[in-house]
């Protein structure tokens, strides 16, 4: 299978460096146009709500942005909450629109939540999440076929519903699933869904997750599923020069969006052996180690030279890394996109 290279969009602005909201849309869409001229493959835009530094709530209205600024590229969410977006059969009507804008480019990636603040300011019973992100894959899994239907949930009815306009892609939902526990591995494997696993896991730990939800394809007897791995790729002189001139922009993602304390990260105490939670404060979090166990930086060919040597574990379908990261320069990102982009062809030809 040949591995697509794609990126991820947040849209955020860093709170410290006085942006504008609209900086980040902006310099987003352009750099969506630089990825589409350098030959990347797919862009994917996330979703979170009421964040201080304006994380994406919207990402399907950013998606059909996204579709007509790059042209030739696959466009997705990586990941939307579905249970945030009203009625599934909603959901899929506006994911149909993009689809057909786009012209049939669609990716549809969706994962139940996680934050309960988000829950609570749209009144909605966090409890209730996944019994609402269950029903919801069901009514769009129904709804892509492009027929008339009817489905009688415990959340959401559908009387005679129809999805028009159809989706340009026949064929099953082009869907993907975030899934660390074992249960949502299941869960996307009952949907015939890909698996999409999120920058924080570490590689050697990743490995094994996607063994195991390759097994737990095989025991459903669904069939080959494919894989997306989202990383951060940090490009500078040597892996400490990388680190050094993202710090400010990693440190804002990793420290405050997702302090370890809100993702509910653990590490594994090297004098006891014992797991513990992870906190900010650790000295091992974000060290030059922390970060090489799970992301790849250095020079454009170190970068190479790390992910030949790592894709082929994983047999993916995308390889997604975050394009623009807040507070970043439009300038820094093109810089960045066109040093990997020199290299992909050297991996792409080691990896067919």
């Amino acid at each position: 299978m040949t591995v697509g290279f794609g990126l991820s969009l947040s849209f955020q602005i860093h709170p410290g460096l006085g942006e504008r909201w609209d900086t980040p849309y902006r310099e987003s869409l352009e750099l969506a146009r630089e990825a589409d001229r350098l030959g990347f493959d797919s862009i994917w835009a996330s979703e979170h709500h009421g964040e201080a530094d304006g994380y994406c709530p919207s990402p399907v209205v950013a998606c059909a942005a996204l579709a007509a600024a790059a042209p030739r590229c696959r466009i997705g969410q990586g990941v939307a909450l579905a249970p945030l977006h009203g009625h599934p059969l909603r959901l899929a009507e506006d994911l149909s629109v993009v689809d057909n804008l786009s012209g049939g480019r669609l990716e549809i990636g969706l994962g139940q939540g996680y934050r309960p603040a988000e829950f609570e300011s749209f009144g909605w019973n966090y409890a209730t999440r996944t019994r609402a992100f269950e029903e919801s894959l069901d009514v769009l899994g129904l709804a892509w076929r492009g027929e008339r239907f009817d489905y009688e949930g415990r959340i959401y009815q559908v009387k005679s519903g129809l999805l028009r306009p159809p989706p340009l892609q026949p064929g099953p939902l082009p869907l993907w699933i975030g899934a660390a526990a074992p249960k949502a591995r299941a869960r996307a494997v009952r949907h015939r869904a890909g698996l999409i696993v999120a920058p924080l896991i570490e590689l050697k730990h990743l490995a094994r997750q996607i063994e195991s939800f390759d097994a737990e394809a095989e025991r459903q007897g669904a069939g080959p599923l494919p894989h997306a791995l989202m990383r951060e790729v940090l490009v500078g002189q040597s892996a400490a020069d990388a680190i050094e001139r993202h710090r400010p922009f990693i440190d804002h993602v990793y420290r405050v969006q997702y302090a370890p304390e809100r993702t509910g990260q653990t590490w594994i105490d090297p004098a006891t052996g014992e797991r513990k939670p992870m906190m900010n404060d650790n000295p091992h979090y974000l060290s030059e180690a922390f970060q090489q166990d799970r992301w790849f930086l250095g020079t454009p060919e170190e970068i190479a030279d790390k992910l030949i040597a790592w894709l082929p574990k994983f047999a993916l379908r995308h390889f997604i890394f975050q394009g623009r990261q807040p507070g970043m320069t439009l300038r820094h990102a093109v810089d960045s996109l066109e040093a990997i982009a020199s290299v992909l062809p050297r991996v792409r030809a080691a990896l067919a």
